[in-house]
């Protein structure tokens, strides 16, 4: 294990030339919570995607002590758990939604024995987030390396079963080996890589079992590199209680698909189970059976009418006239970028795609140029986002949460608090955001081959 001075450095830290020395503990007794004992281990295996029938896929995956990859911890609560590489390559690991601080919400796996570590934080928020790879996502996200982490409500909530639902795609042939060609700049340049076979919880259709004598909680979070997913329910009804980890007013679907970006979740409350209830993916041309949840057992009392979750401790925007930061995102096929600075140097376009970057926020492509901006702790911010490019931009804030307050030039009130907004394509969103965890940050986009030609940069809080 890392000596207890060792320097772990987190990504924002490295690019920025930022090093922290967190403490590293030893690992304890596991408490129900999840607090101690836990561990994450990125593994080499195999799985098979394609069912019984087709030869197994070779994967990189994350294990914890259960499948899916979950680790639990309470909400104000110290969360600790071992974290362990025995994958060839360093692994830059973040927790995507998480409001921790800045030196453990993104942190550095070296490869080999002697590696682990220990990561150490209390999470302030109850609520759905994810873990996955910030650097070279395009590769290691579509291997396999994703997980889900759920934050238990300070108080639990009596008889609540979690039933973590994670969607991924998959580029495979029909022996079922996966496309090689990662980071491909024609994927970056276009609308990204797009599998052709779907899984739920890394399995080929599913079956999952539910006690239909307690209240049940899907979380359904979406790790696709680059499909947005619209879910289609059958034989079940829902209400949905929160979205990107936040608790909103619970309200019914109604008829249209339930559609998360990547990286997007919702928490959804079953309210009553048939036998058989089926999920399905909107392809738009096609609509494919991803799982199914079986009803066990007989229906106990439904959920209270004013049933609702808990919220989260989210800082308070200042009454006084927010400071408006622009960001313009460029880049892409016919995304008008013709040159963006990396690191000290401007580069035009050509040079830019020699470098395997397409991309750039406020013409700055990747981690190593200027700042976005820089806030003081506390401040108010109205984040004024541009989009001059055709396609939709599903934008993810680290370390904090933002509420869209005007999209295409009308107004909005009300919106929930999230960390992920999607930008359409062509048009202008602004977002409010309280600049309140201190430390180096991003702002990326959550299409991974994106991500890796440049569609991120950072931003400071003092």
């Amino acid at each position: 294990m890392e000596s207890c001075r060792a320097t772990r450095r987190t990504v924002l830290s490295a690019m920025l030339a930022v090093v922290a020395a967190p403490r590293i503990v030893a690992a304890q007794e596991q408490s129900p919570a999840g607090a101690a004992g836990q561990f994450l281990s990125a593994e080499k295996t195999q799985r098979f995607l394609m069912g019984p029938e087709v030869s197994p896929t070779d994967l990189w995956t994350f294990r914890t002590q259960g499948k899916p990859p979950v680790l639990r911890a309470r909400q104000g609560q110290e969360f600790r758990f071992r974290v362990l590489n025995e994958l060839p390559e360093e692994i830059w690991l973040h927790f995507f939604g998480v409001r921790g601080p800045a030196d453990m919400m993104s942190v550095a796996v070296p490869s080999g024995p002697g590696g682990d570590l220990e990561v150490v934080f209390t999470p302030p928020d109850a609520g759905t987030f994810w873990f996955g790879p910030l650097l070279n996502a395009s590769r290691l996200r579509d291997m396999g390396l994703t997980g889900m982490l759920i934050v238990e409500e300070a108080t639990a909530i009596p008889g609540m079963v979690d039933i973590p639902l994670i969607v991924d795609d998959w580029m495979l042939d029909d022996q079922g080996r996966m496309d090689q060609n990662f980071g491909s700049l024609d994927a970056a340049i276009g609308e990204g890589r797009m599998g052709n076979w779907f899984t739920v919880n890394g399995d080929y259709k599913p079956r999952i079992d539910i006690d239909r004598g307690k209240p049940a909680r899907l979380r359904v979070l979406n790790v696709c590199n680059t499909r947005t997913v619209s879910l289609q329910l059958k034989n079940i009804d829902v209400m949905i209680i929160a979205e990107d980890g936040q608790p909103v007013t619970p309200r019914a679907p109604g008829l249209e698909p339930l559609t998360l970006a990547p990286g997007q979740r919702l928490d959804l409350l079953v309210v009553t189970l048939l036998d058989q209830a089926v999920i399905s993916l909107d392809l738009l041309e096609d609509v494919v059976e991803a799982a199914f949840l079986l009803g066990q057992g007989t229906a106990g009392q439904g959920p209270a009418d004013n049933f609702a979750l808990p919220a989260n401790p989210l800082p308070v925007a200042a009454s006084a006239e927010p400071r408006s930061v622009p960001l313009l995102i460029a880049g892409g096929e016919k995304g008008g970028l013709q040159s963006a600075r990396v690191g000290e140097e401007t580069l035009d376009l050509r040079k830019l795609l020699e470098k395997g970057l397409a991309w750039a926020i406020n013409g700055v492509a990747g981690l190593g140029g200027p700042f976005l901006f820089e806030a003081q702790k506390g401040e108010t911010l109205l984040l004024v986002v541009e989009n001059k490019t055709s396609f939709a931009q599903p934008i993810h804030v680290h370390g904090h949460v933002w509420q869209v307050v005007e999209q295409g030039g009308a107004a909005l009130d009300g919106q929930p608090w999230r960390d992920t907004a999607v930008i359409p394509g062509s048009s202008a969103v602004k977002l409010l955001l309280v600049a309140d965890n201190p430390g180096p940050w991003a702002i990326q986009s959550l299409v991974a081959e994106r991500c890796d030609a440049g569609l991120i940069g950072a931003f400071r809080v003092t």
